[in-house]
């Protein structure tokens, strides 16, 4: 079936109708309007679903509250804490604080989940924290897509959660829904964005205005009210690698299949899958109690100390990953054992007399093999789990100072190695997508 086929049926299926539109924008208008008469405060509707890039049954709405720039920071915070409690109290109903830069609050109104974020009203230049760019991102948009490259957002936010690549946050490390919006309007289609896709480099750089700044990064998408910013630099390069890939596949054989994100998993499917690998150590812990941008990549941190570590002393590694819901996990996929003696490879005996010097007095019973000095040696490690509890067995501090992530190492006082299949539906679920093929 041809892509652009597949892509009408997926739309038909996920684009929200004209109502659902329509009720989100007179919700913001009553809103607005209430902010308006009790503060005197202007309001910008953000989010997907005021640029009518939303999927159907999205019922976020992101309002930001405007604030002059010469508002003090704390009084901007304190005000826009009072705006969003006013909201929720007259026309909402349970509500909560939350914090990015600077708090702000969520809540239910109508059914509908809703952000209220006080921010600065000042130009694209004059930009003093993350959330004051939103606004020039929604004008951006509105100004730089049409009609049909909204529906082909929804289209490509669809099959990027099928593939579990949507999503901006340090646990995802995928595509913002911003990055999506400027993707479509940089290649002109969805079939446009996937053709071309399927081809990227290693190094890709996509930027509508030739802004001269450099960026640490092999995907760069230069934001269009900010030159100074890449919008991809969330995405890591392996969800960067497997776009091009899922996008490459789509190519060839398109199908709704791919725009379908799976809830169930097979466990008996599993089992077999796991039963086929290699020894899986997983270490499993309490969770810091703090949010996901704080603990994925403090987790990632500890998985790639373990991953050199376990590396280093001869141990194959095949796989590895991180988790984190009531209980924190890390597992490597590994041969957990190794024999008592390795084999150490030291200079060719073509090399001076000093570095065969040097490699005779650290070691016995030297030989040679493949024209090259060797010795035999003990291994200090010869199991996998003996390496780990070693290394953490120590105090905190010790853990911080070896570089254990601050809000990881206290949680490693009361570790423990569990079974690869021991945990809630949830972990399983984890472990069916990311080993299951």
């Amino acid at each position: 079936m041809e892509l652009e086929k597949v892509k009408k049926k997926v739309l038909k299926k996920y684009y929200p109708s004209t109502e659902e539109l329509k009720e989100s924008r007179q919700l913001f208008q009553e809103i607005q309007s209430l902010i308006k008469e009790t503060y005197g405060l202007n309001s910008h509707f953000a989010g997907s679903a005021s640029r009518g890039t939303c999927r159907k049954g999205d019922k976020d709405i992101d309002i930001f509250v405007l604030f002059s720039k010469e508002t003090p920071r704390r009084e901007l915070e304190e005000k826009g804490l009072e705006v969003g409690k006013t909201v929720f109290e007259k026309i909402g109903t349970e509500y909560h604080v939350e914090y990015a830069e600077h708090p702000y609050t969520k809540g239910l109104v109508k059914g509908h989940e809703v952000e209220i974020v006080p921010c600065y009203d000042v130009p694209s230049g004059e930009i003093q924290s993350s959330v004051d760019r939103t606004p020039h991102h929604t004008r951006w948009t509105k100004d730089n897509l049409n009609e049909t490259q909204k529906r082909d957002v929804v289209a490509l936010k669809k099959f990027l959660e099928a593939q579990e690549l949507y999503g901006s946050s340090l646990k995802t490390e995928g595509f913002s829904g911003y990055l999506c919006e400027i993707l479509i309007s940089y290649y002109g289609s969805f079939e446009e964005l996937i053709e071309n896709a399927s081809s990227w480099e290693k190094e890709k750089r996509l930027d509508f205005n030739e802004s001269p700044k450099d960026f640490d990064s092999s995907f760069v998408v230069i934001d269009p009210v900010d030159p100074e910013r890449n919008v991809a630099a969330v995405l890591s390069t392996e969800n960067y690698a497997k776009f091009i890939f899922k996008a490459w596949k789509l190519s060839q054989n398109p199908s709704i299949s791919m725009f379908e994100s799976s809830t169930e998993f097979n466990e008996f499917e599993l089992r077999q899958d796991l039963d086929k690998r290699a020894d899986f150590l997983v270490i499993e812990f309490k969770r810091p109690e703090e949010v996901d941008d704080i603990v994925y990549p403090q987790l990632r941190k500890l998985e790639r100390l373990l991953h050199t570590k376990l590396k280093k002393s001869g141990f194959k590694l095949y796989d590895s990953g991180v988790y984190a819901e009531d209980m924190a996990r890390l597992f490597f996929e590994l041969d957990r054992h190794l024999p008592e003696t390795e084999v150490v490879k030291g200079p060719q005996v073509y090399h001076n007399e000093k570095h065969l010097e040097e490699f005779t007095k650290k070691y016995e019973n030297v030989f040679i093999r493949d024209e090259r000095l060797c010795a035999k040696t003990e291994r200090e490690f010869t199991d996998a789990r003996n390496l780990v509890k070693n290394f953490l067995k120590t105090d905190v501090e010790s853990l911080k100072e070896r570089g254990v992530p601050n809000k990881i190492a206290p949680q490693l006082e009361e570790y423990r190695f569990s079974d690869i299949l021991d945990g809630e539906d949830e972990w399983l679920k984890y472990l069916y997508n990311k080993l299951h093929v």
